[in-house]
């Protein structure tokens, strides 16, 4: 299948405003105004695009039509060639086209060649080229009354060589049209929102910031760095998540440090030894928090809890000539550190019985209190007090829920 190329010759179409055209066509490229008319207008004529089919360069050169410039649709060469006119080098072109574009006075060159030639060819007559269609009529008609939209298949053409000297390099700058320019402020969002992650309250800017890039990067469809954009969105979503997100802070934990209780005086008047002998009859000690406890003279009643890091013992606190216990305390430990009594007062079992308790779970404790009355067995449930295990204050505390 044959190839065609499109040709920019520079020239505008009648009635058309210069400064408008350029600002057209600078927005079509994606290009800053300066760079356009040193890329491109300052070079006409030149290919813009290459190996296309003749459907595809038709259409296209329509739209630059419309925009109030000449556009031309020829025969793809290898042959390329380079003008040079006034001490500016255009192209490249097809060197079967220097006919119809070069002017005298103009200089050529080959593309790849050393050696510029004065051109004294008189205008060849170059079959002239076809009547727009119908529809490229009304586009253009169009043109005149508004901008038309930017098309997104042009490209900007490669940059030409130095002008001070012939061109040397292959055909290669024309052959392939160079990439669409790379949106500077795409890379800074992008950055900035890698420094939001290490500081997280410029997080909101660095979300902001990537939002207005996409907005800016939709509105001109030429230019590149969506990627980036994206990117930059996603880190600065991440790290305003992680900003918000406040996690509450872990709990210290103190490591186990012995701490007698002082003893109690037994309310054996009669024998100065009674709660080691009392202690001696109780059940054994079975871990740490027990043997803690021995240390304080209390003596276990063998009813305990443990769950997860919490530990919970019931120990007699003062014992009769028998050595029944005659009032009861919960001891709480957590993570083999003694918090605490559970109990304010110990129960008397005079007056008060400890009927029962429940570790809920490794934060809570349950508590039933019967209280008695004068007759032995009469006593009824009717006090249930929770207690709870919190960290605070450097370390775990021990507290009544109210």
């Amino acid at each position: 299948m044959d190839h065609c190329c499109l040709i920019l010759s520079g020239r505008l179409l009648d009635g058309q405003d210069a400064a408008t055209v350029h600002t057209r066509l600078a927005a079509a490229f994606g290009m800053e105004m300066g760079g356009f008319r040193e890329r491109v207008f300052e070079r006409a004529p030149l290919i813009i695009r290459r190996g296309l089919d003749t459907a595809t360069a038709q259409a296209q050169a329509a739209q630059l039509r419309a925009m109030g410039v000449e556009a031309d649709v020829l025969p793809d060469s290898d042959r390329l060639a380079w003008l040079r006119r006034d001490g500016q080098i255009r192209g490249p072109l097809p060197e079967d086209a220097l006919p119809r574009y070069a002017h005298a006075g103009d200089q050529w060159c080959h593309d790849g060649g050393q050696t510029w030639f004065d051109w004294a060819h008189a205008p060849s007559a170059m079959p002239p080229l076809p009547e727009p269609a119908p529809e490229d009529l009304a586009a253009e008609e169009a043109a005149e009354r508004e901008p038309p939209p930017i098309p997104v298949t042009l490209e900007p053409p490669p940059l030409p060589p130095m002008a001070s000297t012939p061109p040397t390099a292959p055909s290669a700058p024309a052959a392939a049209p160079s990439r669409a320019p790379l949106s500077t402020a795409a890379v800074v969002a992008a950055l900035f929102g890698l420094l939001a992650l290490l500081y997280r309250p410029l997080s909101p800017v660095a979300v902001l910031l990537a939002l207005g890039v996409l907005i800016h990067l939709y509105r001109r469809p030429l230019l590149r760095g969506r990627a980036f954009a994206i990117i930059a969105l996603v880190l600065g979503g991440a790290a305003f998540l992680l900003w918000m997100h406040h996690p509450a802070a872990a709990p210290v934990v103190e490591a186990y440090v012995p701490r007698p209780l002082k003893p109690l005086p037994s309310h054996r008047a009669s024998s100065a030894d009674a709660p080691a002998q009392c202690t001696a009859k109780a059940p054994a000690p079975k871990n740490d928090e027990d043997r803690f406890l021995l240390t304080g003279e209390r003596v276990l009643t063998g009813r305990a809890q443990r769950k997860g890091d919490t530990y919970v013992a019931e120990a007699a606190v003062s014992v009769n000539d028998e050595c029944q216990p005659s009032a009861l305390q919960l001891y709480v430990f957590h993570h083999g550190v003694f918090l605490g009594p559970a109990l304010d007062k110990a129960a008397n079992l005079a007056n008060t019985r400890l009927a029962d308790f429940d570790l809920v779970d490794d934060q809570h404790l349950s508590v039933t209190l019967a209280q008695c009355t004068e007759k032995p067995g009469d006593c009824a449930a009717t006090t249930v007090k929770q207690f709870a295990v919190m960290p605070g204050g450097g370390g775990w505390t021990l507290g009544e829920i109210k």
